[in-house]
């Protein structure tokens, strides 16, 4: 091999792997290598929460694979889909804040979210409501969802010109345990804001700046609109599909960037 874009340290579930990855050759190959110029980036693929923390740690990746969808998120169905959909979503603010993309594998949980008699919240969702979910979470470049034949193919580029309402994925906030899901996941269901504020973003860059992204906290000043602004007359709390009271988010979050 002379030269490739990437190179990948896929399929890393178990501490053992991800140990004798960091302490054999190949890990001193790919840094070799990537010093060298015959390797561009770095990546990695697993299934396990702790183990894509580790490999950022390294501060050595670019590209994280990692499987991601609502059923992992949210249910503890799944060996690799463990913990709280908080713990999740700091994961992948943490992929955000360290600069490494995450390519989502997985998006359909093998198929069983397509289908209402495996799906784990009782019905079905659509193909587009998942890549949209993924697409939606932070640190997300791409989706990588499984391809059986042509037919698939085409429904699957058929989500860049679907419409918003057939990608949109806020059911999930009647679908998933409530215990689950009070927490902002920049969907925008909020919108419109009456002052202007991006609330998406205000929550996003929020929740960067909690785990000492800077530049999280950068761009939250050079919004045009501010936490500050809030006039606290609730449309957003009705609207969030997900159980966030965002007028008493905004207070907080205006206290944390000192306004």
């Amino acid at each position: 091999m002379e030269y490739a874009d990437f190179a990948f340290i896929h399929c890393i579930d178990e501490n053992a792997d991800f140990d004798r990855v960091m302490n054999g050759p190949v890990w001193e190959y790919a840094l070799r290598r990537r010093g060298e110029g015959t390797i561009r980036h770095l990546g990695f693929s697993t299934h396990n929460v702790e183990i894509a923390r580790s490999f950022l740690a390294t501060g050595e990746m670019d590209l994280g694979m990692f499987s991601l969808n609502p059923m992992y998120d949210y249910t503890d169905e799944s060996e690799y889909g463990r913990g709280e959909a908080s713990d999740r979503m700091a994961l992948y603010r943490e992929f955000e804040s360290h600069g490494v993309g995450i390519a989502v594998m997985k998006p359909f949980a093998g198929g069983q979210l397509l289908d209402a008699a495996k799906s784990p919240f009782g019905r079905a969702l659509t193909r587009y409501q998942c890549i949209q979910y993924a697409l939606d979470r932070p640190g997300v470049l791409t989706v990588l969802p499984g391809v059986r034949n042509v037919d698939d193919l085409r429904t699957l580029l058929g989500f860049f010109d679907a419409p918003k309402v057939e990608r949109d994925h806020s059911e999930l906030a009647e679908m998933a345990p409530e215990s689950r899901i009070a927490s902002c996941v920049y969907c925008n269901h909020c919108q419109p804001c009456p002052v202007g504020i991006r609330i998406g973003l205000v929550n996003k860059y929020y929740d960067l700046a909690l785990v000492d992204d800077k530049l999280a906290v950068e761009h939250y000043h050079n919004l045009e609109h501010h936490a500050s602004e809030c006039v606290g007359c609730g449309h957003c709390d009705t609207r969030c599909p997900f159980g966030v009271a965002q007028s008493e988010r905004m207070r907080q979050i205006a206290e944390h960037f000192g306004e």
